[in-house]
């Protein structure tokens, strides 16, 4: 007996239209007694739906209901059958494949995977055993084993496949016999198996609701029940030939159909921030004819990284209560991060995973219930900023000695503290770490701990015993206090640990056999790797939320009631969803095979685009243009689905038209047709201290931008960060500044020997960089140091010709006492602090040369860097005469650089060939800023920015909103 049809038009939404099936079919006077009966629907979110329904109408007929029992169709086999034999779990099946490649001929494996990994590479050994297990599942899902592939060719021309087949068939049997050896099945062969030995049965009736896409297995285990079975199919009857007898899609027939949609319901939109705006207009569209119940925000999941956050943002903003029904991925949930981190820290015990380590919300606070120093993140970063060590030496950090001592244990840190493992801190004036010297007691004291929270995790021991010291670490830093399941975050901390638990004990049931064969002893850190494995793929549902609009996949919204729906990410490559590069199974063999391939991918998509076009009272699909990342977008083929002239049309209106602009008009914080950011920037306030002292060098931030000068000269906001992994344009140009300045004090430098002049230098640079990053810097400094050395061995030669010229150096590093250099202007000195790097004398012809040291990139010239179009954009060199003066050393002096750049053929000097009447002009720009200073003038900001002004890019909002992008200036100088 087949399998029964039922068709209901999709003009209504299929689950009512299910519920008011089951009324009349099960329904009796003294009630609705569905105990007996099985509902196999599509997804788990419409199992819930169709209960809720069920519950609503029972209550609303005020009659009793006895529920049915609702699977998703992927667990309807097990209710067919009886396992003969305990189910093998995912890491077992893992582990066969493992044992099964370890064990077989070499020449077998080889034309599987020709480089298998090395023995003891854990990590990638699992990775080829999940591998396979993928393919196993997906093809045993259609009663297919390795060797009918090993047979395509007789049904595709064009496969050139079957040698590597043979072997994977081969090593398919040792893996079934490696289980078999276990006493376990995995499901599909269990299923196989019920249905080679004719195990399937049922005396309850079951109804297919919407299914769709049935594999080989589900329809071949029906097959055996069939007349017991009713499929309910949501299509108008007209259209049953689209149908086989399963209820089930034909491919070829719906790659033919058209797919009714008004061009009204289409809106365009360039980037995921437009299409939540788009969503916004069409939400307030509505006009409060819809509860929040009765609408649907649909995000297809190849889409949902983009768009989700962006939706929730402006909903949030807008007063719009709303839920992803889909959930957030536990990899985000705090316990998974935590735990990764710590992976991380154990596998190489980089500075860089300890700063990640500690920066966890989680560990943080366990750091500050032991006590350690309140200012610990500005510390590490700090040290990592001058050091940057590529892991902690801490008896190198022992020995190193602070110059002022530590800041006090009480002094609170503005450090912000970040989960994604980077921080950055904006800081005050005073007690900067760069004044006070490495801050070694209190990094050593931030690693001691964290090797005291981690001890339990030292050594090795098989995969089930490392549960138990996982499940206390998580304990020891999330169970500090109580947490409550009602309310979040502690839900989702709560609800990702008993995931993570659950995958603990599941590992305590690898057979030992297999275990102790395939992974032995292992740390910690690779027990970790496979608990989290195991639940990368687990998601956070949310919360039930009252009065809230659910986002949901694109998957669930063909059976979700809700009269109102707006589809975003309606774009080629989402929907319909396809795959096209898999080294194992191309689309072709797929088609070949009959196995899910991008025609059944389409055919699912067409029908569901069908579906939601009939049966919703409103509808609209938002087609965006780029992704987060800009990267182009192009929209959906279904949108092609229809007549000649239609695709005509949409084809020049998608790729012809810009997209249209949308204003938002929502209650709430968000406005329409707003041009600014509703934070504002900062506005300056006024100064505690009238300005009465300026170092040389604040004139040209000023010039650049008087609201960023305010931020970092006024203010003292400074970035302390741990994101760097070589030495950036300050820090190469202090360690240059740092060897040549003891070379200037040294007897070699009156030396006319290149030789002994780089001997000297290159001594100095290995002394000064082992005293600055020590034994374990990152490998990008070890070369940043050997570039140094090849442009000291040139500054050595231009070195040797300078002063066989008859120059020599008189001073350097050096500059005048506190106060005594001043700037006079309107009657009123304005003090002048900073350092000149050398100042040269020519014996012979009694000259003086004012040398600033230069190693950006590009080596410019004092010209370039101080003026730009004749106007003056930096006053350094022009103000160190007042320096000179303030020394006793007036007179007429010479300015320039020793350029010190990439390209060593322009290393030496860059003099500045500026007139008496130039320095005046500059004299009186200089003059200006103070007056500008001291009447606090420092708004606006400058738009656009200035080059390299991206540490206060966050406070100035550079890029928003349409703002300007910064200008090239080239090189940092």
């Amino acid at each position: 007996m087949p399998i029964r049809r039922v068709f209901f038009d999709y003009q209504r939404p299929g689950l009512p239209a299910a519920v008011d099936y089951l009324v009349e079919r099960f329904g009796r006077p003294d009630g609705l007694d569905l105990a007996g009966v099985v509902l196999a629907v599509p997804t788990s979110r419409a199992q819930r739906r169709l209960l809720e329904l069920l519950v609503v109408r029972a209550d609303v007929d005020r009659t009793p209901l006895c529920p049915p029992q609702i699977v998703t169709v992927g667990a309807l086999p097990e209710l067919l059958y009886p396992p003969q034999r305990p189910f093998a779990n995912d890491l077992t099946q893992r582990l066969a494949w493992i044992d099964a490649l370890r064990s077989s001929p070499s020449a077998v494996v080889e034309q599987v995977i020709p480089n298998l990994p090395a023995a003891d590479d854990l990590a990638a050994w699992l990775a080829l055993g999940a591998m396979l297990a993928r393919l196993h599942r997906e093809l045993a899902s259609e009663n297919i084993d390795f060797n009918a592939v090993a047979k395509a060719d007789e049904h595709y021309a064009g496969f050139r496949e079957s040698k590597r087949w043979a072997a994977l068939a081969q090593l398919q049997q040792r893996y079934l016999a490696v289980l078999d050896g276990l006493d376990l099945w995995d499901l599909q062969t269990a299923r196989h198996e019920a249905i080679a030995r004719d195990e399937c049965t049922t005396e309850h009736p079951i109804l297919l609701l919407g299914t769709v896409d049935l594999n080989r297995q589900q329809r071949l285990m029906l097959d055996k029940v069939a007349e017991h079975v009713t499929a309910l199919v949501f299509a108008p009857e007209n259209l049953a030939d689209r149908f086989d007898e399963y209820g089930c899609l034909v491919p070829e027939r719906w790659a033919e159909a058209h797919v009714d949609l008004d061009d009204a319901w289409l809106f365009e939109a360039d980037d995921p921030a437009a299409q939540a705006g788009v969503v916004g207009q069409w939400l307030a569209g509505l006009e409060r004819r819809y509860s929040a119940e009765q609408i649907t925000i649909g995000v297809p999941d190849r889409a949902a990284a983009d768009l989700v956050p962006q939706l929730e943002q402006l909903l949030t903003a807008c007063g719009v209560p709303a839920r992803y029904g889909v959930g957030m991925p536990v990899a985000q949930s705090s316990p998974y991060r935590f735990l990764a981190a710590v992976m991380e820290y154990l596998n190489d015990g980089s500075f860089s995973a300890l700063g990640a380590l500690v920066r966890h919300p989680a560990v943080t606070d366990w750091l500050a219930e032991r006590g350690v120093a309140d200012d610990w993140l500005d510390r590490l970063d700090a040290y990592q900023g001058k050091h940057l060590p590529a892991r902690l030496d801490v008896g190198w950090v022992k020995q190193a000695a602070p110059s002022e001592g530590p800041r006090s244990h009480g002094q609170a840190s503005s450090s912000t503290h970040a989960e994604n493992g980077h921080g950055t801190s904006l800081r005050g004036p005073t007690n900067r770490p760069g004044d006070s010297g490495p801050p070694d007691a209190v990094v050593a004291e931030l690693s001691s701990a964290v090797e005291q929270l981690l001890c339990p995790l030292a050594g090795k021991c098989s995969l089930d015993a490392w549960g138990a010291p996982v499940m206390g670490l998580l304990a020891a830093v999330f169970g500090r206090r109580p947490l409550d399941r009602r309310r979040e975050p502690d839900r989702s901390v709560l609800i990702a640990c008993e995931m993570i638990r659950d995958a603990a004990r599941e590992n305590a049931d690898i057979p030992r056999r297999l275990a102790d064969e395939v992974t032995g002893p292992m740390p910690a850190s690779e027990a970790i790797r496979i608990v989290l494995e195991q639940v990368d793929a687990a998601r956070l549902s949310a919360a039930p939320q009252r009065g809230a609009i659910e986002m949901l996949g694109w998957l669930d919204l063909p059976l979700d009631d809700a009269p109102a729906l707006i589809v975003t990410g309606f774009n080629e490559g989402s929907v319909p969803d396809s795959a096209n590069a898999d080294m194992f199974l191309p689309n072709q063999l797929r088609r070949a095979l009959g196995v899910m391939d991008n025609d059944r991918r389409y055919a699912r998509d067409a029908y569901a685009l069908s579906v939601l076009a009939a049966s919703r009272e409103r509808l609209a699909l938002v087609i965006g243009r780029r992704t987060g990342a800009s990267d182009p977008l192009a929209p959906s083929r279904l949108l092609f689905a229809c007549d000649d002239e239609t695709t005509a049309r949409r084809a020049h209106r998608f790729f012809d038209e810009p997209p249209s602009g949308h204003k938002l008009v929502l209650p709430g914080m968000l406005q329409a047709g707003r041009q600014e950011t509703a934070i504002p920037v900062p506005r300056p306030q006024p100064l505690s201290h009238p300005v009465s002292s300026m170092r040389v060098t604040e004139f040209r931030d000023y010039l650049a931008c008087p609201y960023r000068y305010y931020l970092r000269h006024q203010l003292g906001l400074d970035v302390l960060a741990d994101k760097a992994m070589e030495l950036d344009g300050a820090g190469f140009g202090s360690l240059a500044h740092e060897v040549l300045q003891d070379f200037a004090q040294s007897p070699a430098a009156q030396s006319t020997d290149a030789e002994e002049i780089e001997a000297y230098l290159g001594a100095t640079l290995d002394r000064i960089a082992d005293e600055q990053f020590g034994a374990f810097p990152m490998p990008a400094v070890r070369v940043q140091v050997e570039q140094l050395r090849w442009r000291l061995r040139a500054f050595a030669r231009w070195q040797a010709g300078w002063a066989a010229e008859g120059w020599r150096i008189e001073r350097a590093e050096v500059g005048p006492e506190p106060g005594k250099a001043a700037l006079i202007v309107d009657g009123q000195p304005m003090a002048l602090r900073g350092r000149i790097d050398r100042i040269d004398t020519n014996d012979r012809t009694g000259e003086r040369v004012v040398f600033d040291y230069k190693t950006s990139e590009s080596g410019k010239s004092p010209e370039k860097t101080h003026r730009k179009n004749s106007e003056w954009i930096d006053l350094q060199l022009p103000l160190y005469r007042r320096l000179l003066d303030a020394m006793g050393m007036a007179g007429p002096v010479k300015l320039g650089y020793i350029l010190l750049p990439k390209d060593t053929a322009k290393i030496g000097a860059a003099m500045a060939e500026w007139t008496d009447d130039d320095l005046a002009s500059a004299d009186a720009t200089a003059a200006e800023v103070v007056r500008n200073v001291r009447a606090e003038r420092f708004w606006p900001p400058a738009s656009p920015p200035p080059a390299f002004s991206e540490d206060l890019a966050a406070i100035c909002q550079d890029g928003q909103y349409g703002a300007e992008p910064a200008e090239d200036e080239g090189d940092n100088a």
